[in-house]
């Protein structure tokens, strides 16, 4: 699907001519909550509404086309991550029922090996399980891993529920997911530790911490002009977003953390309340973010006490683009649908936005390009 769209950036008022790579053809299948990447021009991706498959696509082609490769070795899940390292791709976590019939978080790491076509199970555990993470590289040999819930409260929430429903216990049910969304932001622990993989020594590393909560589904993005690393918004906690944003590089093992301006709310709005789901990258040395969900009313209601924040508030899909530069956020139009949960893929100076979910949790097949030209905001 061709979507047209020019958002004025507050960088310039020049006219703006479309200059993209090449069309991309739709995804094969309706694609949410899956995971993907890019190595040497070809785009991966698979799991989530596509099931144990997996797609690939070489943008090099004259025609670029869709190909089915070889299937996922193991159960489908939702919300992997997968980067690419060494010219391989890493799979990494996610969830669903992986062990049973019981929704769990996994701390498996899968490689695919694209010369030989085939998925190889990884003799190691990530220190925590992971869903609702982010996976990126800065270098192209490590992965540095952000957010995730935790995995023993995710799963005994998941296992009571199990509980609850086969006893047809109402009222149990109810309590469980009262008690569940009830707490505060602190006692969900969620992930705050930035991680980092090293396939080639098979070793896991913690660089350092979030300065503020730990959070799920938070948009990150590599700058290609210095490798640091941009975190963007997430959950807090279930149905309520941060607005916060960070910067940090890693040197040595070591992250160095600077703390960015909070995400500006819309025109109209005198609250930002975050996003979590957003697709996020770069172009032109700007960072641009877009989509996600959210809930508005939810930040008011946790600042005036109520834990359980989006009882009664509507989950929003998001059509929002943010751009990033100079220290300054800005708004910069909307997409023409609302849009997350996908896989954003960083493609030279273009960001590819694949798949995803609109209003209703309706996964799409688009596959949509973002550029900066002449200080706009263009898609394709």
């Amino acid at each position: 699907m061709i979507k047209q769209l020019a958002a004025a950036l507050a960088l310039s008022t020049l006219a703006c001519t479309s200059a993209f790579a090449a069309n991309l053809p739709d995804v094969p299948v309706p694609f949410k909550s899956g995971a993907g990447a890019m190595a040497d021009g070809v785009i991966y991706i698979g799991l989530g509404t596509a099931g144990q498959d997996w797609y690939k696509l070489d943008t090099k082609e004259a025609a670029p086309a869709w190909q089915k490769i070889a299937a996922f070795p193991a159960p489908a899940r939702d919300q992997a991550q997968a980067v690419a390292l060494n010219g391989k791709i890493y799979v990494f976590g996610g969830c669903g029922k992986i062990e049973g019939d019981i929704t769990s978080v996994s701390n498996e790491v899968f490689e695919y090996d694209p010369q030989n076509d085939t998925w190889t199970k990884v003799l190691t555990r990530s220190p925590i399980g992971l869903t609702g993470h982010t996976a990126v590289t800065a270098d192209g040999k490590t992965a540095l891993i952000v957010g995730s819930v935790n995995k023993e409260i995710f799963d005994g929430y998941f296992s009571d529920v199990d509980y609850a429903t086969k006893a047809e216990d109402k009222a149990l049910l109810d309590k469980i997911n009262a008690d569940y969304n009830g707490k505060l932001v602190k006692d969900y622990f969620f992930n705050k530790a930035v991680l980092q993989y090293d396939p080639e020594n098979n070793l896991w590393i913690t660089v350092g911490e979030l300065p503020y909560v730990g959070t799920a589904g938070s948009a990150v993005a590599v700058n290609p002009q210095d490798q640091s690393v941009m975190v963007v918004n997430g959950e807090r906690k279930p149905g309520l977003r941060t607005d916060t944003t960070v910067k940090f590089t890693v040197k040595d093992g070591h992250a160095k953390f600077e703390q960015t301006p909070d995400l500006i709310p819309l025109p109209n709005d005198k609250v930002q309340e975050g996003v979590a789901g957003a697709f996020s990258g770069y172009s032109a040395g700007t960072l641009i973010v877009i989509g996600g969900a959210n809930f508005p009313g939810s930040t008011e209601n946790y600042a005036n006490g109520k834990n359980f924040a989006h009882n009664g508030c509507t989950k929003t899909w998001r059509d929002e683009i943010y751009t990033y530069a100079n220290g300054t956020w800005n708004y910069a139009g909307d997409l023409k649908t609302p849009l997350g949960y996908g896989v954003s893929i960083q493609n030279g100076d273009e960001l590819l936005l694949i798949g995803g979910e609109t209003t209703g949790g309706q996964a799409t097949t688009d596959v949509i390009t973002v550029k900066v030209v002449d200080g706009k905001v263009v898609t394709e």
